[in-house]
C-alpha cells in the first residue's frame, strides 16, 4: 500500500502557505493549501483525511484549534501541528487537548518544520517529554482545583462532579446559558479515566431531527439523496472518550426516543444501515431548561431523563452569585491578555463595582465578553469603568 504523504496547510498568510508548500514538497510531500478554516472543512473529510494537517492558529473565519476541534468532530484523525507567532502555555496546552500535540513558533527554519512533520507523523500522540508535561497542564487547567467560584452552591457541584469524574456515570448539567456548562463538562472529561481520548461536542438544538440523528450516529452511501458515501458519526468518532450533548432539552420527542435507545447499550445502527454498532462512551449532557418540568410537561421523556441524570448538577446564573464576578473578572482579563499580548493588567476598584452591579443576564459569557471590549478600548494599564461601556 502506497504511503499517504498529503499534508493540509491551514493559514491565510500566502508567503507562510508558500513556504510550507516549497519546504514539504521538496521533502516528497503532496501538499494542498487553503486560507480559511471554511475551505479546511471542505477538503478534510473523515473518508478523504490527509496525513498531516497544519494549522494557524489564527485564522481569518476561525481559531486553528477551534477549526481542530470542528474537525475531530466530523471524524478527521490526521495529527496535527499548530503554528503560531504568539506560542503560549495556553495555546499548547489547548491544541494538545484536540490531539496536535506539536506545536511551532513563527518564524521558523525548514530544519524545524521538517522535524515537527516527521515528529507528527511517526511518535504516538501521547509521548513523553514535552506533551507528557503539557497533559499534566491541561489536567491542571480543566481540573476541579482550577474552580475559582467562591459560590456554595457552584463548589458543591464541582464537588461531587469530582467524585463522578472516574466512573463512567452519566452527568446532567443544568444551568442557564452561559453559566460554564461547557467548562464543567470539560473539566470531568480531562479528570476521568478517558482524559486523553476525545472530548466531542455536539449542539443538539441546533441540528434539524434527521441531519442531528445522521450526525449522531452516521448514515450508510445511499440512505437518502445525498449520501453518496457512508460517513461515520459522531459516536464512533467519540469511542473511548466523551460525548458531550449540549441543549438536550431542545431534543424532539423522536430524537429522545433514538437516544434512549442508544443508552441502553450504547450501540446504534448508522442510517440506512443493518449491523449494529457498540461504543465505549461517556455521555454528558447540559440544558438551560428545567427537565423536570420538561417531563411534567410532557416534552422530554421520564425514562431518558432518569437515564442521563445518574448525577445530575446545577450551576446557579451570575446574578446569584455575586460573589464570583471579581475573580472571573480577572480571569478573563489574564485570559485575553495573553492572547492578544497588550493590554491593562489590573482592574480599577470603580470598574470591579460597575461590574458587581449588573444583572449578567448572559451570565459568564457575557462577563467575558464585557472584559474582552474593556480590554480592546483601554489606554492604559489599568481597566477602568470607561473602557467596560457599561451603563452604571
Amino acid at each position: 500500500m502506497t504511503e499517504n504523504r498529503s499534508v493540509l496547510i491551514v493559514d491565510d498568510d500566502p508567503q507562510i502557505r508558500g513556504s510550507i508548500e516549497r519546504m514539504l514538497g521538496a521533502s516528497g510531500h503532496c501538499v494542498q493549501s487553503v486560507a480559511d478554516g471554511a475551505s479546511a472543512l471542505a477538503t478534510a473529510t473523515a473518508d478523504g483525511q490527509p496525513a498531516l494537517l497544519i494549522l494557524d492558529r489564527m485564522l481569518p473565519d476561525t481559531d486553528g484549534v477551534e477549526l481542530l476541534e470542528h474537525l475531530r468532530a466530523r471524524g478527521v484523525r490526521s495529527p496535527a501541528i499548530i503554528i503560531t507567532a504568539h506560542p503560549t502555555l495556553d495555546t499548547a496546552i489547548e491544541a494538545l487537548g484536540m490531539q496536535a500535540p506539536h506545536y511551532l513558533r513563527k518564524p521558523f527554519r525548514a530544519e524545524e518544520l521538517l522535524a515537527a512533520v516527521e515528529a507528527a507523523l511517526g511518535k504516538a500522540r501521547h509521548g513523553s517529554g514535552e506533551a507528557g508535561y503539557l497533559w499534566e497542564a491541561l489536567r491542571e487547567r480543566h481540573g476541579f482545583d482550577h474552580v475559582m467560584s467562591r459560590n456554595a452552591a457552584v463548589q458543591r457541584a464541582y464537588a461531587a462532579a469530582a467524585r463522578v469524574a472516574r466512573t463512567p456515570a452519566p452527568v446532567l448539567i443544568e444551568g442557564a446559558t452561559g453559566t460554564g456548562k461547557d467548562f464543567l463538562a470539560r473539566a470531568i472529561h480531562y479528570m476521568s479515566d478517558r482524559a486523553e481520548r476525545l472530548f466531542v461536542p455536539v449542539n443538539c438544538g441546533s441540528l434539524p431531527d434527521q441531519l442531528l440523528t445522521s450526525e449522531l450516529f452516521g448514515h450508510e452511501k445511499g440512505a437518502f439523496t445525498s449520501a453518496t458515501q457512508s460517513k461515520k458519526g459522531i459516536c464512533e468518532v467519540a469511542d473511548g472518550g466523551t460525548l458531550f450533548l449540549d441543549e438536550i432539552g431542545e431534543m424532539s420527542m423522536e430524537s429522545q426516543v433514538k437516544l434512549l435507545r442508544f443508552t441502553q447499550d450504547l450501540s446504534f445502527t448508522r442510517l440506512g444501515g443493518t449491523k449494529p454498532i457498540e461504543v465505549d462512551v461517556r455521555l454528558i449532557c447540559a440544558t438551560n431548561q428545567d427537565l423536570q418540568a420538561a417531563v411534567r410537561e410532557g416534552r422530554f421523556r421520564e425514562d431518558l431523563y432518569y437515564r442521563l441524570a445518574v448525577m445530575p448538577l446545577r450551576l446557579p446564573p451570575l446574578c446569584e452569585r455575586p460573589e464570583d464576578v471579581e475573580p472571573f473578572a480577572r480571569f478573563f482579563l489574564q485570559k485575553h491578555l495573553r492572547r492578544h499580548g497588550r493590554g491593562p493588567r489590573e482592574i480599577a476598584p470603580e470598574a470591579l463595582e460597575l461590574l458587581r452591579s449588573q444583572q449578567w443576564p448572559g451570565n459568564l459569557r457575557q462577563l467575558e465578553n464585557a472584559i474582552q471590549l474593556g480590554l480592546l478600548m483601554a489606554h492604559g494599564d489599568t481597566l477602568r469603568p470607561e473602557d467596560l461601556m457599561l451603563d452604571g
